[in-house]
């Protein structure tokens, strides 16, 4: 998923529960179960590690970025966000699988080695069963959830 699918689930469980870490345990959760759902990236990430072709994946994971921090600062600019802690934190959740692969990715640390291999275990559960969607079709419907996302918010 992109990362501003992970930062409006985040959001949506930072508003849902009362305690920050809570909030950042389900966050971590809900990304790696998500992650499940084939959502057409697995070939990005092939071209990423195998193919070295990185400047597609860094377009693409940078655009994803900015709007999920543009998203974030408009959740935390809502009237009735209460906690800011507690959303903060879930959405921090949301996305850390994610950052520890990028930080895996451009240190090769062996200590973050074991978290890149959960998350590729989640990531990658269905697609090698079965076979991944196509991209578009999958940012179209990632969308679609996220304006849903933020109309309940």
């Amino acid at each position: 998923m992109t990362i501003t699918t992970h930062t409006a689930i985040g959001a949506a469980i930072g508003f849902s529960v009362g305690n920050p870490y809570l909030g950042f345990g389900l966050g971590l959760i809900s990304h790696l179960l998500v992650d499940m759902i084939p959502h057409g990236d697995s070939l990005i990430a092939e071209e990423f590690r195998i193919h070295k072709k990185r400047k597609r994946a860094f377009r693409l994971g940078t655009t994803d970025a900015l709007f999920a921090l543009l998203l974030a600062l408009f959740i935390f600019n809502l009237p009735h966000v209460t906690s800011t802690m507690t959303v903060s934190l879930a959405i921090a959740g949301s996305i850390f699988p994610d950052l520890i692969v990028g930080l895996h990715d451009a240190t090769k640390s062996k200590y973050l080695k074991r978290a890149v291999k959960v998350h590729w275990f989640f990531h990658d559960f269905f697609i090698k069963r079965y076979h991944d969607v196509k991209l578009t079709n999958s940012l179209l419907l990632q969308a679609g959830l996220v304006a849903i996302i933020m109309n309940i918010l």
